[in-house]
């Protein structure tokens, strides 16, 4: 896997950032009540950890496919 400079505080960051941005999309696009408001923020957080998660698998696999590849050629 490719070696990412950032530590594991300032990922928690990016999660919690984006996170709060898609709860506060989500209540501007009326996706939840006020009762359904801490359901829709542990959503938020679970789809926020689950996307970036993936990104970074795939991204990951990527980048080791391309060195394989330069060192093919």
């Amino acid at each position: 896997m490719a070696d990412i400079p950032v530590s594991l505080d300032e990922m928690e960051n990016i999660v919690e950032s984006v996170s709060r941005e898609l709860l506060e999309q989500w209540a501007i696009d009326d996706r939840f009540t006020e009762e359904e408001i801490e359901k829709a923020t542990q959503d938020a957080v679970d789809d926020t950890v689950f996307v970036i998660q993936r990104y970074m698998d795939q991204f990951n696999n990527l980048m080791i496919t391309k060195a394989h590849q330069s060192k093919i050629i």
